[in-house]
């Protein structure tokens, strides 16, 4: 044999990124020599999500709210994004695993445990701040993954931990509201909130803010986050307006409320309590654009006012494409945090095609 006769060696070495099993072959490319031996070589990445439908896990906060979001999801963002992995040429796919909150903080935390049992680390979740505190040390604890796009509470900053928000905080918010009732003339103000975190976080900043501006706070009602009757809570506020109003007159004091869909509720009860009705109502974000008022309010919520600090998305051919498709799907329009589940999910498959992982922690 011809002993000048170059050898060929083919390496197949096996290695592991992050997330799974990913083949490095050595083919000629790269060139290195000794003697009557040459080595050639080449590296060849594979995708490990090549050919894989990868799951996302998605928690509604109730039925009502599932009602647009499950729509949402499965006609539009998953498209949205199956359309763009087809680009890259993996064959991967997203799904999401989707689920709903019924409302309770407890059982937020049931279904986060429901998905750490399924292998599902990365979730979209906790879209009220109550359920993010109460599902955040479990998923701290078991190396979890918490996206919120509609959590606001700054008591849920911290650093550190396993939560990112796509919304900004109530640090923002507060000051808002404070200058929203300076501008309609408010002095005194009964505040009317859920008794939780995100409840709590709201009136700590706006309390400070609102003293600071040297106007006063009248009453302070919190009421469970569970609460489904509210006559106890209209009656108290009643008799406070009514003692108020000799001092400061009917146009001068506000509710401030820090309410989610049972605003409807109370809404409607306020007609059994008529000097509630003599002052003008104002809410936070979490008050705007509401379909369930406009179904079931039977117009009370006009009267009280119920102007809303509720954020408004900067328009863009992208933005008007979107609440094009989802008047479509919902039959109203899309909003702040439309906006938000949306970035939202775009966030999460990219970062996880950009680490090629479905796991919340490297390995």
């Amino acid at each position: 044999e011809n002993q000048n006769m170059t050898m060929l060696a083919v390496v197949l070495v096996v290695g592991l990124l992050i997330g799974g099993g990913v083949g490095w072959f050595m083919k000629p490319a790269e060139t290195t020599g000794g003697g009557d031996v040459e080595v050639i070589t080449e590296t060849v990445y594979e995708h490990p999500f090549k050919n894989k439908e990868v799951q996302i896990g998605y928690i509604s906060s109730s039925a009502s709210g599932l009602e647009t979001m499950e729509p949402f999801l499965e006609t539009i963002i998953e498209p949205d994004l199956n359309e763009y992995t087809a680009k890259l040429g993996y064959g991967t796919s997203f799904t999401f695993v989707i689920d709903q909150a019924d409302s309770q903080a407890a059982i937020h935390l049931e279904k986060v445990q429901s998905f750490k049992s399924m292998g599902l680390e990365i979730f979209i979740g906790g879209p009220w701040s109550s359920m993010a505190m109460a599902s955040l040390s479990y998923v701290n604890e078991n190396d979890m993954l918490m996206i919120s796009t509609s959590s606001t509470s700054p008591l849920l900053a911290i650093e550190g931990d396993r939560l990112d928000r796509i919304c900004p905080t109530d640090f923002v918010q507060a000051p808002a509201l404070a200058e929203m009732l300076y501008t309609y003339g408010i002095e005194q103000v009964i505040v009317f909130q859920r008794a939780d975190a995100w409840g709590d976080g709201i009136y700590n900043l706006w309390h400070e803010e609102w003293i600071d501006r040297g106007f006063g706070e009248l009453e302070r009602v919190r009421y469970a986050a569970e609460s489904t009757e509210y006559a106890n809570y209209l009656s108290t506020m009643n008799d406070v307006i009514a003692n108020a109003a000799a001092e400061y007159g009917y146009e001068r004091i506000g509710v401030l409320t820090e309410s989610f869909d049972e605003s409807v509720v109370y809404v409607t009860q306020t007609a059994d309590y008529p000097e509630t009705r003599k002052v003008m109502w104002f809410g936070c974000e979490s008050t705007g654009r509401t379909q369930r008022m406009l179904d079931d309010a039977s117009g009370l919520q006009v009267q009280l006012g119920l102007f809303s600090s509720f954020m408004a998305p900067g328009k863009s051919w992208k933005w008007v494409s979107l609440e094009d498709r989802y008047y479509d799907i919902a039959q109203t329009n899309a909003g702040f945090y439309t906006g938000c589940d949306y970035d939202g999910t775009w966030c999460t498959a990219l970062t996880m095609l950009s680490v090629a992982s479905d796991k919340a922690t490297p390995v």
